[in-house]
């Protein structure tokens, strides 16, 4: 019984020892370590993995070693190493900007993928601010058009004609609530703000705005005045 809690007790010791040892480690001195070792720390498990360990260590690449070959991935792994962390907001800024920095660079598809999907997440409903849509809406038309082999297209396809939708669908839900009113010259600016871009003219809500233009045009309605609105609001 005693030699059991005196082994038990050693191993105990044994690991306060080792991991002590393990965070007294000097950081490594040269960008090749210090790069290996960040990614040790970004790509480990869900046990292993130590986000804000492997963002620090990249920061040191930028800080110490700016004229290296190891400063554009350093970057990419701030980017990627606060999405993990959850801290979408700042990785789709920071993805942005690696790709608009380094566009010839090998992971600036991937870069630009993963600005989309961060950005993505802020992306609210039509009926509400339509800025992050439009800028998701920017970079997936980037991407499909620099890309057009990539694995990724078919899902930022899919996001593009997403946005589309919300963004044309947020015009024309302001158009209706104009016409509701009977005001129609704000209305009529937003039906042409989708009718006059091709994309926005080709989604559902496009289709429906066309339709709705149509009938101002034959009812005289585009240019009617609006005072009675106005007067009743008062």
């Amino acid at each position: 019984m005693k030699t059991k809690r005196l082994k038990n007790f050693l191993l105990c010791l044994f690991a306060v020892f080792f991991i002590y040892d393990c965070s007294q480690k000097k950081v490594p001195e040269n960008p090749e370590e210090l790069y290996n070792e960040a990614m040790k720390k970004l790509e480990g498990s869900i046990f292993t993995a130590d986000y804000d360990t492997a963002e620090q260590y990249f920061e040191k690449i930028i800080e110490l070693f700016p004229g290296t070959k190891y400063v554009p991935d350093a970057n990419f792994g701030i980017a990627y190493a606060k999405m993990k962390k959850g801290d979408c907001a700042e990785a789709a800024v920071l993805f942005e900007s690696f790709y608009q920095k380094y566009t010839s660079h090998q992971k600036a598809p991937l870069a630009l993928y993963y600005s989309i999907k961060c950005y993505m997440k802020f992306v609210d409903t039509p009926d509400r601010d339509i800025t992050y849509a439009e800028k998701v809406r920017v970079l997936a038309s980037l991407f499909l058009q620099n890309y057009k082999d990539n694995e990724k297209k078919d899902e930022i396809s899919k996001i593009h004609k997403e946005v589309l939708e919300i963004i044309a669908q947020h015009h024309l839900s302001v158009a209706e609530f104009y016409i509701r009113r009977k005001v129609y010259p704000p209305a009529t600016r937003r039906i042409k703000i989708i009718l006059e871009d091709r994309e926005l003219s080709e989604t559902e809500p496009g289709k429906k705005a066309k339709e709705i233009y149509e009938k101002l045009i034959k009812d005289k309605k585009e240019f009617s005045d609006t005072n009675d609105f106005f007067r009743s609001i008062h």
